[in-house]
């Protein structure tokens, strides 16, 4: 049975794990299992990729318009729809819940963060979104389901309610019926004038607090680690935010980050299913542990645990100033590339620009992340525009076809924000604030992306001019061809690799069934000197082909592939039996008619 303090949730490790990485600060534990061992090496994702650090303290400028200072908090709930509790029902799928003002949440916050759990119940995808009650829902989401059951969690940086009868409170909507957990980490509160603690200041590089892989073991069920901050953080920091990735759980479960020292909250951060890795934002409250800045993640199954340090929010000894101010906005869609058909192909960066006034004040953004139809497992990095990437991770996808999300702080450049993808997907950044200070500038060209990778098979290949229009196999080629298709000449190249030609081979003959009318090669004698030819790949490119040659040779292999070859470039060359006048037909000779790619389209 499971303790009714879970909050389920989800994420996944980062594949970029290096081993010879060396941990962060020593680390006390309770209740440490055995050493285990495993094949499968995980990593981290970074929240707050490469995040450099804030102006120096004491810098007094003029404050942001409607920015606030973070207030943590010890971690509570506020909302679980399993109870019934914490929340107002609006309709079907959309309720409020009061932050501000709840019991130990000061009333006059203008931003919450949040862990938003959702335990699916839909039958399908379902997805949960979180705005403030007093803006209406803006086309944004948060974290995303993918089947009936799933549980999954995402740090959630969301504006508040400002005005009237619902100030303070946030809206929560889902796709489809779902379970909503929600639990508190701190606000932000207003101020008019420069402050001393509660600002953001983001590390240079992220850094390893802990990783039970490579130090106690693997804590136990029902284990509480201690994760030393020391000399990650300043001794009177008030929060770290970070990311906390769970490996190799026993079972299902959840674990729980808090601060050093107090009693075990009601609430949690994440909750992976046997066997997973999960990461997930977090921004907690830090406590001590003989005199050194501590916090303690609780680990109700038993997993491996893992925290990256991003960043801290300052304590009252780091002197007044103005950067690392946090100014919250409404759920902004900066980023969708299934709407603009670009998305990111393995080993690929797309960079945005930010929206004035971020693109001139702001030195990192609050945003949420989401890849969908991923092309395989891999990670993804967001950093500051047209700035040196370093290996770590935001987000992890564990397969293809996956929908997965996760909170980020994202340093800004004066050229805006990118992400890199490893593996390829659809992309999409939602923007909820962002601190004050000022854009790094770039360090390097805009990065070129290389090719996509060949496209599989199968196709389908169109050229007017022929009235072809039909699928592309690879195998034994008699099958293929006598079902009326065109076979991938085994051995030559796939579309979309620039290393070898393609070469499809189909019937032309003047003969009855099972060819067709006359083979769906029939009318290649009709080609000219710049028709048009498309290929459609089962990934959703099209590549564009021209004809620029053509040969009659001799039904021998050597003599059509070479005839194939003798134009340079990207090209497909298109082969049918032929007399020598070019016509149907002859078994003897072979027609090759030759196409140079012109270009390539993603139709997303």
């Amino acid at each position: 049975m499971h303790d009714r303090r879970s909050a389920p949730g989800v994420s996944v490790d980062d594949p970029t794990f290096d081993p010879t990485v060396e941990p962060g600060p020593e680390v006390s534990s309770r209740g440490l299992g055995v050493l285990g061992r495993r094949s499968f090496i995980a990593g981290v994702a970074a929240t707050g990729t490469a995040l450099a650090a804030a102006p120096l303290a004491g810098t007094a400028h003029a404050v942001e318009p409607g920015a606030g200072y973070f207030h943590a908090i010890d971690p509570r709930r506020i909302c679980d729809t399993r109870e019934r509790r914490g929340f107002t029902r609006i309709s079907s799928n959309v309720i409020r819940v009061k932050v501000a003002g709840t019991v130990g949440v000061p009333a006059g916050a203008i931003a919450a963060v949040l862990t938003v759990t959702a335990v699916n119940r839909h039958a399908g995808g379902n997805w949960v979104a979180v705005y403030p009650a007093t803006s209406g829902y803006g086309g944004t989401s948060n974290l995303n389901c993918e089947y009936y059951d799933q549980r999954v969690a995402n740090l959630v940086t969301v504006k508040v309610g400002a005005s009237g009868a619902y100030k303070g409170w946030v809206e929560i909507r889902t796709f489809g019926p779902a379970e909503v957990i929600v639990d508190v980490a701190g606000v932000y509160l207003p101020t008019a004038a420069p402050v001393a603690a509660g600002r953001f200041v983001g590390r240079s590089n992220p850094a390893r607090a802990i990783d039970t892989r490579r130090t106690n073991g693997k804590p136990g069920v029902g284990a509480e680690v201690d994760v030393s901050l020391y000399g990650l953080v300043p001794s009177d920091a008030t929060a770290v935010v970070a990311t906390l990735t769970v490996v190799d759980a026993n079972f299902q479960g959840y674990c729980t980050a808090y601060p050093t020292g107090i009693a075990r909250p009601l609430a949690s951060n994440i909750n992976p299913a046997a066997g997973e890795a999960r990461a997930v934002g977090i921004m907690t409250k830090i406590g001590s542990r003989n005199g050194r800045p501590s916090i303690t993640v609780y680990t109700f199954a038993g997993a491996h645990i893992i925290v990256d340090v991003a960043g801290y929010i300052t304590g009252a000894g780091a002197g007044s100033s103005s950067a690392g101010l946090f100014v919250p906005i409404d759920p902004l869609r900066l980023v969708d590339s299934r709407d603009d058909k670009q998305r990111l192909w393995p080993g690929w960066t797309r960079a945005t620009t930010l929206p004035t006034p971020i693109n001139s004040k702001a030195q990192a953004v609050v945003v949420n992340v989401t890849a969908t139809e991923t092309m395989n497992g891999g990670y993804f990095t967001m950093l500051a525009a047209q700035t040196q990437r370093l290996l770590v991770s935001n987000l992890n996808a564990s397969r293809a076809g996956q929908t997965v999300a996760n909170h980020a702080v994202v340093r800004a450049s004066t050229k805006g924000i990118a992400c890199y993808s490893l593996s390829g997907a659809h992309v999409i950044f939602d923007v909820t604030g962002w601190f004050t200070g000022v854009p790094v500038h770039v360090t390097t060209g805009a990065p070129v992306n290389p090719n996509p990778p060949p496209a599989p098979l199968p196709w389908t290949v169109n050229c007017a001019r022929m009235g072809l229009s039909n699928g592309v196999h690879g195998g034994v080629p008699d099958p293929i061809v006598d079902a009326g298709l065109s076979w991938h000449w085994s051995g030559t190249g796939l579309v979309g690799d620039p290393s070898r030609n393609v070469v499809l081979f189909g019937h032309r003959t003047d003969g009855p069934a099972p060819w067709g009318d006359g083979g769906v090669f029939r009318y290649q004698h009709n080609l000219r000197a710049g028709d048009l030819l498309y290929v459609y790949t089962s990934d959703r490119r099209v590549y564009t082909y021209r004809m620029v040659a053509e040969y009659i040779r001799s039904k021998y292999a050597n003599d059509i592939l070479a005839a194939t070859r003798v134009v340079g470039g990207e090209t497909l060359s298109l082969v049918a039996c032929s007399k020598t006048n070019r016509l149907p037909t002859s078994l003897s000779y072979r027609i090759i008619s030759t196409f140079q790619l012109v270009e390539w389209a993603d139709l997303g």
